[in-house]
């Protein structure tokens, strides 16, 4: 009786440690696929601002490229700073459950526009990289704030 609960044992606890391993190659597999996207990202570089005679052309407003509220846009004329996420007293609601409340804040320091994650859960991406400070962004760099995508536009 005793060889028999030791067999059974030791076929439970070699099925334990296949099913470990197992789980520690997917986990493996998809940290090389997702490292593999990012270097992809990373290697197409930010997308350049237009120039017109030397200098930068400024957006006119932002629009939402992709996501639950696609085509969605919003004026900067006169603006100088904003709050964009989820929630209904943000300046810009993107009306994603994937953005934070206040996920991110857009502001202006002379012509040119920066982007700041507000401490998202998700994060915020510029051009593909995650940021964890002000970055700048100009004409046609895209932001990526949960599963939509905003851009500034000329």
């Amino acid at each position: 009786m005793d060889s028999v609960i030791m067999s059974g044992l030791r076929i439970g606890l070699l099925i334990l440690l296949w099913l470990f391993i197992l789980v520690a190659l997917n986990a493996m597999r998809r940290d090389a696929n997702k490292a593999a996207g990012s270097y992809q990202a990373v290697k197409a570089g930010p997308v350049a601002a237009p120039r017109v005679k030397g200098r930068a052309i400024a957006p006119r407003e932002i629009k939402i490229i992709d996501g639950p509220l696609a085509g969605s846009h919003m004026a900067l004329s006169g603006l100088e700073d904003f709050t964009l996420g989820r929630a209904q007293d943000c300046d810009f609601v993107l009306g994603d459950d994937y953005a934070s409340s206040r996920h991110a804040r857009l502001f202006r320091r002379g012509s040119q526009w920066f982007v700041e994650d507000l401490e998202s859960r998700n994060g915020t991406f510029v051009a593909g990289n995650r940021i964890d400070q002000p970055e700048q962004v100009g004409v046609n760099t895209d932001i990526k704030m949960g599963r939509s995508t905003v851009r500034l536009v000329a």
